[in-house]
């Protein structure tokens, strides 16, 4: 079934995923209201696909998108309320809401790649952003990394003040976050040949 939406309806649809989740079904109850049978159906469609999450069916190719990269994994289309003129979107196609869970990480290789066409092209630096759950700003249930192109004075903000703290507590932390991976190769164990004569013992 071909997409009935507007452009302005699925317009509607990525500003409704950027609300805080308890905001979201007010609107999209809202939204609702104003579609046509023909236009319910095809959500509904979407919806027993489980494609419910707007940004599934972006990956999907459910929502009319500015597509500029894709592979297997990932497809990264320009924002279209964007912090600055080229901000792309990195989605993976697998639905999950934190980077943390991705099963593997080309979705931050995607967005080194758009970086460095960003720059090759535009010839603009970027910030890579990823926000994993509410308290660190990310407002839909799925991840995805913001490649914004910068330049001087763009109004963009990204920053923070330098809090004080103490060596006691950076020891705290060290000793709490401090991780090793583990190693899973095993050492190479050789046979000794039967004429060998151990000669010199080094204890």
């Amino acid at each position: 079934m071909k997409n009935p939406l507007s452009e302005e309806q699925i317009k509607k649809i990525n500003e409704i995923s950027r609300l805080p989740v308890e905001k979201q079904q007010e609107e999209l109850n809202r939204f609702l209201k104003t579609l046509t049978p023909e236009q319910l159906e095809y959500l509904q469609k979407q919806q027993m696909r489980g494609g419910e999450c707007p940004f599934c069916l972006i990956a999907e190719g459910g929502i009319e998108s500015y597509k500029v990269y894709e592979d297997d994994g990932v497809v990264a289309v320009l924002d279209i309320k964007p912090a600055s003129e080229g901000h792309v979107l990195v989605i993976p196609k697998q639905h999950v809401q934190r980077s943390t869970e991705l099963k593997d990480d080309n979705v931050f290789s995607a967005a080194n790649k758009i970086a460095k066409r960003i720059f090759d092209v535009l010839g603009k630096d970027t910030n890579i952003f990823v926000a994993n759950g509410g308290d660190a700003g990310q407002r839909a249930e799925h991840v995805i990394v913001h490649v914004i192109p910068r330049e001087k004075d763009d109004g963009v903000e990204f920053g923070w003040g330098g809090k004080n703290i103490e060596k006691k507590k950076l020891e705290e932390l060290r000793n709490k976050l401090y991780y090793k991976e583990e190693r899973t190769e095993k050492p190479e164990i050789r046979e000794l040949e039967e004429d060998y004569e151990e000669k010199v013992r080094i204890p």
